[in-house]
């Protein structure tokens, strides 16, 4: 072949490449003709008949029961409920990654809706007044019948890696070192902190993007391309994983086309973590749960991909019912470290966590291990009476949350959804589910069939075979992940970037392979969703763990701990302030029975979330204590 031939055909090969488009990050002109689909700050797609009380914004309680005693007597759970497919923690920490990539519906801090404790509550004082917000609407609508309040996205409904690179360039290019197409880091290779120098012992950077800090107890958060990266250590995890697979990639690009600029490698890397995280959507993830959609037939244009307000407001919230009380840690041979479970409630924005744990492989090597709860009416303590805090002290119900969430987004009730979906009606309770005990509860709060709450009825549902999803809940799924599919442009088995052969690559690559490649761990199963039968004969996890109470807690100046203990034992205890300091250290002879930890005294140092560890030879506990 000619020299001149050769040269030819490599500069048509590299404008070829490069004069492939990437993805906007708004979202953007996916859509050539419909260029608003899917976008950041687009309206929330409408699926469903009017369920507004006055038809335009009003929030429809005419016809509900208190959400708080729906909650009482739907959700309380008292035990642990595994799910019956044997699904792990990676499914529900996955999904809520997922979630933070497609749906961001912010709240109108000046439109309150207050729910009124029930007699005879446990946890919240009888008469007192459960504070919720409504969503932003947006603006322009809820003038009349003709024109409801609507709501937008604030972020793009695309799974497009979003959540790892931002919905934005202002975020995207904070995200961004600059150099070799690389994302910023800190050390121990974890997220950057929203710092000058992204290090945690520096000052906080004005310019930092927003970050979500429900708890307001920490003023340094890990900084990524979501907002709610720091809500719990699982989702940071996540988080991190696939910032570390982008570098990774940066590097092999670069080793690769050693030609090729900043911009050049960072592309490329995005577009491939955003193609891996679909494969693993729709190739993995997905088909474990029970969802399995018609095969890939191409790009549809005429396809709306946006998020839909019932996806968003009622659907996608059944993360919460799979929930455990309890995070697990392990190390790599699968043995329950010191740090050991961490109790959900004192995880929620404290990312220190991450640090105190040894990064994220304790964690990733937890979620493997430990069984989901089932998708059922049941939700936790954590998220049911202590989200974000105790009971009167900024403590939440998530439950009642999303119940209301519902009623203020104008869901009809879950018969409605049903018909709007071409379903048959249910007639009787009984017909949702064939637990008794719920039909029976069901009909006692809402009487009739009609009225039951779009939230409530997906979780009530019977288990379709081999899923854990109801009907009506499936079917929203199937509809969702469809469209988000089928109406990318992007979407990575249509994108002209990718060769047939790298298609094939992305489709068998597995959350394992990334987390393989990015981290310590030499031992995790091949399928990180299911328990399956490969994996069964690691430990048994003993989930009794040092049992301690800390009070009053939040704390203003002088706190106790009481604790118990089967033995004489020797106590050490760690007090780490919300820097990451030790404060100090001592120990402490425990005796069998009940002991009390006295004089434990913070009125010299500033509010925030406080670790307190508590270390014998064979038992942990990190309890957060909240200085106010």
């Amino acid at each position: 072949m000619k020299k001149s031939l050769i040269i030819s055909i490599f500069i048509f090969s590299y404008f070829t490449l490069f004069s492939q488009e990437n993805r906007t990050f708004n979202g953007e002109n996916n859509n050539i003709v419909n260029n608003k689909w899917g976008s950041k700050d687009y309206y929330f797609l409408t699926l469903t008949s009017n369920g507004f009380e006055d038809s335009i914004k009003a929030v429809n309680t005419k016809t509900r029961p208190n959400a708080r005693l729906v909650s009482n007597l739907i959700f309380d759970q008292k035990e642990s409920i595994e799910d019956e497919l044997k699904l792990t923690d990676f499914t529900w920490a996955f999904g809520q990654f997922i979630d933070h990539d497609i749906t961001l519906a912010g709240v109108d801090y000046s439109e309150p809706i207050f729910v009124t404790v029930p007699q005879g509550d446990e946890h919240f004082v009888q008469g007192s007044k459960i504070h919720i917000f409504r969503t932003i609407a947006a603006p322009g609508t809820g003038t009349g019948k003709e024109n409801p309040r609507r709501f937008l996205n604030e972020i793009t409904s695309f799974i497009d890696a979003s959540n790892v690179y931002g919905s934005d360039s202002v975020r995207a290019n904070w995200l961004r070192t600059f150099k070799n197409g690389k994302l910023k880091t800190s050390s121990g290779n974890l997220l950057p902190w929203n710092t000058i120098s992204g290090e945690f012992n520096d000052k906080i950077d004005p310019d930092a993007p927003e970050l979500a800090n429900d708890t307001h107890l920490n003023n340094k958060l890990f900084v990524a391309g979501d907002i709610r990266a720091n809500e719990n250590p699982l989702l940071t995890s996540l988080h991190t994983l696939f910032v570390r697979e982008h570098n990774r990639l940066c590097d092999v690009i670069s080793e690769k086309h050693p030609g090729w600029n900043d911009e050049q490698i960072y592309e490329r890397a995005r577009k491939l973590v955003g193609a891996y995280i679909q494969s693993i959507v729709y190739y993995e993830w997905l088909p474990v749960q029970g969802i399995k959609l018609s095969p890939y037939s191409g790009y549809d244009s005429e396809i709306d991909p946006t998020v839909s307000n019932l996806f968003s407001a009622a659907a996608f919230r059944l993360g919460h019912t799979l929930l455990d009380e309890l995070l697990l840690r392990l190390d790599n041979d699968e043995n329950e470290l010191k740090q050991g479970k961490i109790a959900l409630k004192d995880a929620f924005f404290n990312p220190l966590l991450i640090n105190i744990s040894g990064g994220i492989e304790p964690f990733l090597k937890g979620m493997s291990k430990q069984v989901q709860q089932k998708l059922d009416t049941k939700i936790v303590d954590a998220v049911r009476n202590y989200l974000f805090g105790k009971p009167e002290a900024g403590g939440l119900d998530l439950a009642t949350i999303n119940i209301m969430r519902s009623r203020e987004r104008g869901i009809p009730d879950y018969n409605t959804i049903r018909e709007d979906f071409g379903l048959d009606k249910v007639k009787d309770f009984n017909d949702i589910t064939t637990n008794t005990e719920l039909a029976k509860n069901l009909k006692f709060l809402y009487g009739n069939v009609e009225n039951i709450d779009a939230y409530v009825g997906l979780l009530a549902e019977d288990h379709l075979n081999n899923s854990i999803f109801g009907t009506l809940l499936s079917t929203i799924m199937e509809d969702q992940f469809y469209r988000l599919r089928e109406g990318d442009r992007f979407y990575f088995e249509n994108d002209p970037a990718f060769s047939d052969k790298e298609i094939e690559e992305i489709k068998n690559t597995r959350l394992y392979d990334i987390i393989m490649r990015n981290t310590d761990l030499t031992n995790m199963p091949y399928g990180v969703f299911s328990l399956n039968k490969s994996y069964i004969g690691g430990p048994d996890i003993d989930y009794i763990q040092l049992q301690a109470i800390p009070y009053p807690n939040p704390v203003t100046s002088i706190f106790k701990v009481k604790i118990w203990v089967e033995s004489d034992v020797e106590l050490i205890i760690t007090l780490i302030d919300p820097s990451g300091r030790e404060i100090f250290k001592r120990n402490q002879k425990l005796y069998e029975g009940e002991n009390f930890i006295e004089d434990l005294d913070l009125s010299q140092y500033p509010k925030g979330i406080y670790n307190l560890i508590l270390e014998t030879n064979n038992e942990f506990n990190v309890l957060k204590i909240l200085k106010q």
